[in-house]
């Protein structure tokens, strides 16, 4: 593949620390409760509202998904004799080669281009759970078994004889480390805390008839894809539901907006997996057995204006909202809206957009978010015919901010 290899991403020389006084960090994790001390009321699901486009969708936005087979190796079984399961791992992995771990959402359809151009670990990664925005063009995914993938997009234009397109270059694998007998990891965030220092905070899903599941934050090195374990901050994250069967976070992100620091997630029930429910193929997720099989929450639990406090956004049926991107307002740095990914297994994944609107009351201040009606696109199905990948496999499961790519995309490049 003929390419021009980019340079190595600098991060920004200047960092401003927020002014604290003798309050400790407001970002901290440690001894500290996610998801607990839910007020206000409990708003009514929201079903799937169909749009022909979504143009709040940030052209650009980089997408991870889980897909990899974890299956054994074929030297394994070969050693272990199971011809039938070496069999049906032949088709597991030769699916392997094709299917997406990353890409870019391409259009205001959803239609995503996947990344195949390359060096970087993370185009060969195994079930790819989440990814974060380092700075710039410089991005972290992480794997449910803890592997951290740490790469840079650069954008080849295109010329007369080919296409453009976008290459990821390797820049660091690493771990992160979980409690023992803990099970997955399941959600990331990188951020910056008010040392402006670059924090990576991570979780486990819960759920499996724990109500609740921990966290862990500590100063992530984007050169080494790890963390400094000395430093590590140990904390809790509960259910907004109260239901076990519920996994307690499947995405997560922080947004840092001083004096306050909001922590931002979904929790879902995957009803297939918990209760052995049927899907087919030819529903959608609008259909009643979709609304009874997946449910989603969307919440946020915000530090910094006295004691934390939980707030459920907005509920969803019929989908499993595994990925998140807060759009923030340029001026006030206040969320607006949320980018909504699904990954609803045999139907496929949707992108949505739920717009937000404060609630105030005149002479009396702010008293929270309200959620409009969100809108949807199916990104499985569009970039299915785009691409010819399964629906299936567009299992999202991450989003990150779009780089400086964005704009040649935009403006009419071509990956």
């Amino acid at each position: 593949r003929r390419h021009a290899k980019p340079s190595a991403p600098q991060p920004p020389k200047h960092h401003t620390p927020v002014p604290m006084g003798v309050c400790a960090s407001k970002t901290s994790t440690a001894d500290t409760l996610i998801g607990g001390r839910v007020v206000g009321t409990t708003p009514p699901p929201f079903g799937v509202t169909w749009a022909d486009r979504l143009i709040d969708a940030p052209i650009g936005t980089v997408v991870c998904f889980d897909n990899g087979s974890k299956k054994k190796s074929m030297m394994s079984l070969a050693l272990e004799g199971d011809a039938k399961k070496l069999r049906e791992n032949v088709g597991a992995k030769l699916l392997d080669n094709i299917l997406p771990r990353i890409g870019i959402i391409w259009n205001e359809l959803g239609v995503v281009k996947p990344i195949v151009h390359g060096n970087a670990s993370v185009l060969d990664a195994i079930d790819l759970e989440c990814i974060s925005q380092v700075f710039g063009n410089t991005y972290v995914a992480t794997s449910s078994n803890g592997n951290t993938h740490v790469f840079s997009l650069s954008y080849n234009f295109p010329t007369c004889v080919d296409y453009g397109f976008l290459y990821a270059e390797h820049i660091a694998q690493g771990h992160l480390p979980s409690p023992p007998g803990a099970g997955e990891i399941e959600a990331t965030a990188v951020f910056r805390n008010d040392k402006s220092e670059l924090m990576m905070l991570w979780t486990g899903r819960g759920g499996d008839s724990l109500k609740e599941s921990w966290t862990r934050q500590a100063p992530f090195d984007y050169m080494t894809g790890g963390v400094d374990e000395l430093k590590i901050e140990l904390g809790r994250m509960v259910g907004v539901t109260g239901n076990p069967k519920w996994r307690t976070a499947s995405s997560m992100q922080v947004h840092v907006n001083w004096p306050v620091v909001e922590f931002w997630f979904t929790s879902v029930y995957d009803g297939t997996e918990s209760d052995g429910k049927v899907l087919t193929a030819e529903m959608d997720q609008t259909s009643p057995e979709a609304k009874a099989a997946f449910k989603s929450v969307l919440a946020k639990t915000t530090f910094g204006m006295g004691p934390s406090t939980t707030d459920i956004i907005a509920q969803y049926e019929g989908i499993k909202v595994e990925a998140i991107l807060l759009l923030k307002d340029t001026g006030d740095n206040k969320v607006k809206a949320v980018l909504l990914g699904s990954d609803d297994e045999i139907l496929g994944s949707l992108l949505g957009v739920q717009p937000l609107q404060e609630a105030k009351v005149a002479g009396m201040g702010n008293f929270g978010l309200n959620a409009g009606t969100p809108r949807f696109v199916n990104l499985a199905e569009n970039s299915m015919y785009e691409t010819f990948v399964p629906k299936s496999k567009f299992g999202t499961s991450g989003f990150a901010p779009a780089g400086s790519f964005a704009s040649a995309i935009i403006n009419g490049g071509r990956v």
